[in-house]
């Protein structure tokens, strides 16, 4: 995060589930994910017992189409729609590709059971059938994001991120921070934890461990989870200490811990804790700041920014600190690295003119693209599941908010209204 990275450069300065700036390029070019062409789906009225209509309409068919449209990859279609009981042709004739049925049925217990399918207008044969029964305390909008992820799966090979969520830090009050959870359409926010103080830096493990920096007790420790499910405890360090920490990040096998430590000069290195028997290991070692580690997908790798050159900037190595190489080559200002999941791009900030912007780089290419650009400033890229998309803050309208945008940047949306937030993490669930 560039504002806590600009806090680290003065440090040293001063120191011495429920259910089954980089400039401008000159010339600007456009990065996707995906194809431009989508596939145009329709959905009839769904069949309810046991539900309230408006109900349905509000939070099951509304969320939906809300889901679908923001994939990327499906079109709902919204005009000239034939009746409910119409031939597939009609669908066809009326641009439908595939038409959606679906059934909505509420036990006397309260569980909830949907039926949906699929068919190809064309063909007129079904391509997607899928049951699912939800316990009654689940919100009938989950059915939604499941069935919308599945969906996106059935098309692309890749389950969607409706039922995603996104981890986050957030300002309560004066001094104190805290980190929350909120669902990939802005709903359902929890607070994971509360210490009172300032609270930062979550990531979270693939089987949902959280670990976290926090200063509850003064000096910045480690907290976190050791096992699935546990409490919250301190990881680092066993004893009292006065280092400076940040950045811890769970490896793709939460096995280790990468994180960062400072000396009394002011210098930071990038510091590995093997969780099995409590072992640090440093990786780096010079005089100046290294921090914001990251992994890549399967943790032979960390990217990480330096000022060992300048300026900040982007560096990788393997995982036991040799192979270090230089990865971004422009700009004075560049930071804040995040690995896709698929391994393949990295995206970071760069700072230019005084504000932030996205941007990614493309390792087979070994070109980087700019993803923002605007008079606000964008910060903390965090990638979705599925590489579509990426979560991050930005103060368009004032304070820092959480938002989301595609890869060529023209899909920017704003998460929730929520002021004072950083540090986003996008996860499948936990």
């Amino acid at each position: 995060m560039p504002r806590f990275l600009i806090r680290t450069f003065l440090f040293a300065l001063a120191a011495s589930g429920l259910v089954t700036g980089l400039q401008a390029q000159q010339t600007e070019v456009v990065l996707s994910a995906t194809s431009s062409a989508k596939l145009v789906l329709a959905m009839t009225s769904p069949k309810t017992t046991g539900l309230d209509g408006a109900t349905v309409a509000s939070d099951f068919t509304a969320v939906l189409k809300k889901d679908l449209d923001e994939t990327g990859v499906i079109a709902v279609l919204a005009e000239r729609l034939p009746a409910d009981g119409a031939p597939a042709k009609a669908w066809k004739e009326a641009g439908a590709q595939w038409l959606l049925s679906a059934k909505l049925t509420k036990a006397p217990n309260g569980d909830l059971q949907l039926e949906a399918s699929a068919l190809d207008t064309a063909a007129e044969k079904g391509v997607f059938t899928r049951t699912y029964n939800a316990n009654k305390i689940v919100p009938l909008r989950y059915l939604a994001h499941y069935l919308a992820d599945d969906l996106v799966g059935r098309l692309t090979g890749e389950k969607g991120v409706a039922s995603s969520r996104i981890v986050f830090v957030r300002e309560v009050s004066r001094n104190v921070k805290e980190i929350f959870q909120v669902d990939r359409d802005g709903m359902g926010l929890v607070q994971l934890t509360h210490h009172g103080s300032l609270t930062l830096a979550p990531s979270v493990a693939g089987d949902g461990r959280l670990a976290y920096l926090t200063y509850k007790g003064g000096a910045p420790e480690i907290w976190g989870q050791r096992r699935k499910d546990g409490p919250h405890e301190k990881l680092y360090p066993s004893g009292a200490s006065g280092s400076m920490l940040s950045s811890p990040v769970w490896s793709p096998d939460g096995n280790r811990l990468a994180f960062v430590q400072g000396d009394r000069r002011g210098n930071t290195d990038i510091m590995v804790m093997d969780m099995v028997n409590n072992r640090v290991r440093r990786l780096t070692d010079g005089i100046g700041i290294n921090t914001e580690p990251c992994w890549n997908p399967n943790g032979s790798q960390i990217a990480f920014t330096s000022d060992r050159e300048g300026g900040p900037q982007v560096f990788l190595m393997q995982d036991d600190g040799s192979n270090l190489r230089r990865l971004t080559g422009e700009g004075l200002y560049n930071g804040s690295p995040a690995w896709s999941p698929n391994g393949a791009m990295i995206a970071y900030v760069s700072r230019f003119e005084g504000k932030f912007d996205l941007f990614v780089y493309k390792l087979g290419e070994g070109k980087a693209y700019q993803i923002t650009t605007g008079v606000s400033t964008s910060e903390s890229p965090a990638w979705s599941p599925d590489e579509r998309l990426l979560v991050f803050t930005s103060n368009r309208f004032g304070p820092l908010q959480l938002f989301t945008t595609d890869l060529s940047g023209r899909q920017i949306r704003r998460l929730t209204e929520l002021p004072g937030c950083q540090s986003p993490r996008w996860i499948r669930g936990r």
